[in-house]
């Protein structure tokens, strides 16, 4: 084959290339569901366990790099208050829960039980 020929060759395949198709995840389809698993505080590892199980072959690298690329916080924190409002007016309307995941943490905002701020940090008292 002459070098002509393959410049050729590979100039047509490099102007077909589509990158929003080669670059468009699996877990793309399942936004809402990472969005309200990330919501009720479900990490990664046991996102991707969930998938797996379910038939979606994915690692908790690929989840967790699909999160911090799809959601912000602050989209975060409005599903989980969607969620906390649901649960106190009822069941909510979302997906159920699988098997094996813990309940929802409580929120970061929330006081700790005998109304202290956390722990101390480390003094140097030298």
């Amino acid at each position: 084959m002459d070098e002509a020929h393959l410049h050729a060759r590979l100039m047509e395949e490099a102007r077909r290339y589509d990158p929003v198709e080669n670059s468009r995840s699996r877990l793309a389809s399942f936004r809402d569901v990472l969005l309200t698993y990330r919501a009720k505080a479900v990490s990664y590892e046991q996102i991707a366990a969930t998938l797996t199980r379910s038939g979606l072959r994915t690692s908790p690298a690929a989840v967790g790099a699909f999160c911090r690329r799809s959601f912000t916080k602050i989209e975060i924190l409005r599903e989980r208050r969607r969620l906390q409002k649901g649960t106190a007016n009822g069941p909510a309307a979302t997906a159920p829960s699988s098997p094996g995941l813990s309940a929802a943490a409580p929120p970061a905002s929330a006081p700790l039980p005998s109304g202290r701020r956390g722990p101390k940090i480390a003094r140097d008292n030298y």
